[in-house]
């Protein structure tokens, strides 16, 4: 959706202004509201209902959702606002699923290192390499944004015929867990509003990309295309460091935290230098991924060592997934309202980045003091 925010504000009929595209981008983030409330259903239905039930469920509501998007602003000659608007809210609560069902199978197969969660990332960072390479093919909007439905489905089919064997397997379940001592720790506190700020400086960054571009004097498809293409490259940056550069930086657990802390600090000044130069940018850019990139997979480690079991492991899921919507949603905000007051991005960037900073070095010295957790 990020790699067509130009085309689908002229298709609804809205110009290219800061203040159109504030209000197309909260539009289209509507998701994020119904994300909020979906994961705690998954997370406490996930042990009732089985994960590959959940599973089932939740590609089909994703292949509903996407196909009354693409009905709403294709099958009449008029855009309705109002379906896109619920189908952007369908579609959170059924795409709320996708990371706790993958945690939790990873929890039934033992995997939760670092690098299996980097890698598990990964493969969603591989949906947003695959979405600007839609965004670049010489093709009209209606068959690309169509893409999703073609997708969905045969997932769809594959999890409504088969009974992969690991559903088989067995857990042994520790004693049931109430939210309020999932929430007990001050540790795992830490770790969620780190959740949180780490999640709204990937969206504000995104949205700082944007204006940048129209300054550059791009317009209309063009700017697509070279947004589509900046998305891309970070998309690239994300997946060597999640499925390459993360599974051999965890092999040295003590420096992790160092090696976040410098991509953090060093991205975030460099992007402050770089309105002006596309080879700073970019650098700027790969460098502030890094940190971006290994965060989530550090800090939902640790968030499940303490508990082996798989209920314990969805609810914590569950937890992590809504303080990465409620990120979404500030950051979204924030970028919003930056844009319609003129205030530049930079300045909630490096306040960002700085709370960060102090979250990242506090979530480790937690860590250090309680041997459970290191």
């Amino acid at each position: 959706m990020l790699a067509f925010l130009p085309e689908l504000s002229s298709l609804l009929g809205f110009s290219q202004t800061e203040k159109d595209l504030g209000f197309i981008t909260l539009l289209l983030n509507l998701n994020l509201i119904t994300y909020w409330f979906g994961v705690k259903f998954w997370g406490n239905k996930l042990g009732n209902l089985g994960i590959w039930p959940c599973t089932r469920i939740a590609a089909a509501g994703f292949l509903l959702a996407n196909l009354v998007f693409w009905c709403s602003l294709f099958a009449s000659d008029q855009p309705s606002l109002l379906l896109v608007a619920c189908s952007r809210l369908l579609l959170g609560v059924f795409s709320s699923a996708f990371v706790i069902l993958a945690h939790s199978h990873l929890s039934i197969v033992s995997k939760t290192n670092l690098g299996q969660l980097a890698k598990t990332s990964g493969a969603i960072t591989l949906g947003r390499l695959l979405g600007p390479c839609l965004a670049l093919l010489p093709l009209a909007a209606n068959y690309l944004l169509f893409s999703p439905i073609l997708l969905a489905l045969p997932a769809c089919l594959y999890c409504l015929s088969c009974n992969p064997k690991w559903t088989l397997a067995s857990q042994v379940e520790a004693p049931p867990t109430s939210p309020a001592q999932v929430l007990s720790s001050l540790h795992f506190k830490h770790i969620l509003l780190l959740a949180v700020l780490t999640t709204s400086l990937v969206s504000i960054v995104q949205y700082y990309i944007l204006p940048l571009l129209f300054s550059f004097g791009y317009q209309g498809t063009e700017a697509t295309k070279v947004y589509a293409s900046l998305l891309l490259y970070l998309s690239l940056a994300l997946i060597v460091y999640q499925f390459v550069v993360l599974p051999v930086v965890s092999r040295s657990p003590s420096l992790i935290p160092a090696v976040f802390l410098v991509s953090l600090v060093s991205g975030s000044l460099l992007l402050s230098f770089a309105s002006n130069a596309w080879a700073l940018l970019l650098v700027s850019l790969a460098v502030l991924a890094f940190a971006i990139s290994g965060l989530p997979s550090w800090y939902s480690q640790q968030a499940y060592l303490p508990n082996p079991s798989v209920s314990f492991r969805a609810k914590r899921s569950a937890y992590l997934a809504r303080a990465h919507t409620a990120g979404y949603l500030i950051g979204t905000a924030v970028a919003s309202g930056c844009l319609l007051l003129g205030v530049p991005l930079l300045v909630p960037i490096c306040l960002f980045s700085l709370a960060m900073v102090t979250l990242i070095i506090r979530v480790n010295q937690q860590a250090q003091a309680q041997p459970s957790l290191t």
